[in-house]
């Protein structure tokens, strides 16, 4: 019976430690509100910006500055830059996530869900795609 109990614990910590990735793909686009006045939305195309996934965070787990968050209280689960046309791809196991871009001194993700999240992301069983609109001034 113990070998049956040991069996099936080392089997479950197995298992758990391979979960299943999916594939979180996205898209950096800016809006520009003081150059540009037409407020049309431009693709990402300049240096690579970090991206930072954190477990869904809500307005209370962050330090906002002038519209800036400044401090993350959530712990990162991924890091990553995007690429120089702004795409980007990292993999995750099903969850539920926010996503935020490094932006000069601080993060940006200001989208929040009816649930006062930020930035939300929900990975189910198959591939998301998310895009990340920017309405700062471009660097």
């Amino acid at each position: 019976m113990k070998k049956t109990v040991l069996a099936f614990l080392c089997w479950s910590c197995c298992v758990s430690a391979f979960a299943q990735k999916i594939n979180l793909k996205g898209q950096l686009y800016w809006v520009a509100p003081e150059s540009n006045p037409t407020q049309q939305t431009i693709e990402y195309n300049g240096l690579p910006l970090e991206i930072f996934v954190h477990p869904i965070t809500s307005l209370a787990e962050v330090d906002v500055s002038e519209s800036v968050i400044t401090k993350i209280y959530t712990p990162v689960i991924s890091r990553f830059f995007s690429k120089w046309n702004g795409s980007f791809k990292t993999k995750l196991p099903p969850g539920e996530y926010s996503v935020f871009v490094r932006y000069q001194n601080g993060f940006y993700g200001n989208l929040q869900d009816i649930t006062g999240n930020l930035s939300p992301v929900i990975i189910k069983n198959k591939n998301a795609w998310i895009t990340i609109t920017i309405n700062y001034p471009y660097p």
